[in-house]
C-alpha cells in the first residue's frame, strides 16, 4: 500500500500524483503485479456465483489486465460484460471472447456494438471497478474525473457488488470524498483482498 498520506490533498492533486506513481513502475513489473492480482481473484471464488454477470474493464497501460478472466468466468458458468461509453453513460454488453472487444476512443477495451449482446444494468451481479486510488479503510475511491462509475452506481436498479481493482500503490489511507462518490465493497491488489 502506498505511503502517501493524502488527508489534505485535493482530488486533482491526488489524481496527478497517482498517475505519476503508476507510470513510474516499469510495464513488466506492472504486468507481473497484474498477474498476481488476477491470481487472487481466481483462487478465492467466494465472490463469484454460478450464473453471475461480472463487469470487467481494461485497456489502459496503467490498469491491470483482466482479459485472462474471460475464459475463467465462462468455465464457472458466469457471463463477462464490458462497458461501451455512450455520452456520459456506461452501457454493458456481454463479451464471450477477445474478438468481441475493440479499442475505444480513450484506448480502453469496449465491446462491439451488437444489440443481441446488450445487458441490463439490473442484471449485473459484480462490477470489477477501476480507480486511480482507493481508501484502505472504507473502500472510498477516486476515479479519473469523468464520473462514469459514480453515475452507474447511482442507478436504483444497480445492486451489484463492487470490487475495486488496483495495485498496492493505489491503496492509500484517505481519499477526499463528496456525497455522490461511490464506495466499493472490497479491493483486490497484487497482495490480496481487502474486505469492508
Amino acid at each position: 500500500m502506498s505511503d502517501m498520506n493524502p488527508a489534505s490533498i485535493s482530488k486533482p492533486v491526488l489524481r496527478r500524483e497517482m498517475r505519476a506513481a503508476v507510470r513510474a513502475v516499469a510495464s513488466d513489473e506492472l504486468n507481473g503485479r497484474a498477474k498476481s492480482l488476477v491470481h487472487h481473484l481466481t483462487t478465492d471464488g467466494r465472490w463469484l456465483g454460478t450464473g453471475d454477470t461480472v463487469a470487467l474493464f481494461g485497456g489502459l497501460p496503467e490498469e491491470p489486465d483482466l482479459l485472462p478472466l474471460l475464459p475463467w468466468l465462462q468455465d464457472r458458468g458466469a457471463r463477462a460484460v464490458f462497458f461501451a461509453v455512450s455520452g456520459q453513460t456506461l452501457i454493458p454488453y456481454e463479451v464471450r471472447t477477445v474478438s468481441d472487444l475493440r479499442r475505444g476512443t480513450l484506448g480502453i477495451w469496449e465491446p462491439v456494438d451488437d444489440p443481441a449482446l446488450l445487458v441490463s444494468p439490473a442484471d449485473l451481479t459484480t462490477i470489477l471497478t477501476p480507480a486511480l486510488a482507493f481508501g484502505q479503510s472504507d473502500g472510498s475511491r477516486i476515479g479519473r474525473g469523468a464520473g462514469f462509475y459514480d453515475r452507474l452506481f447511482s442507478l436504483p436498479v444497480v445492486k451489484a457488488k463492487r470490487i475495486g481493482i488496483a495495485f498496492d500503490l493505489q491503496v492509500v489511507p484517505h481519499i477526499p470524498t463528496e456525497p455522490h462518490d461511490a464506495r466499493v465493497d472490497a479491493i483486490v491488489t497484487e497482495s490480496g483482498w481487502i474486505r469492508f
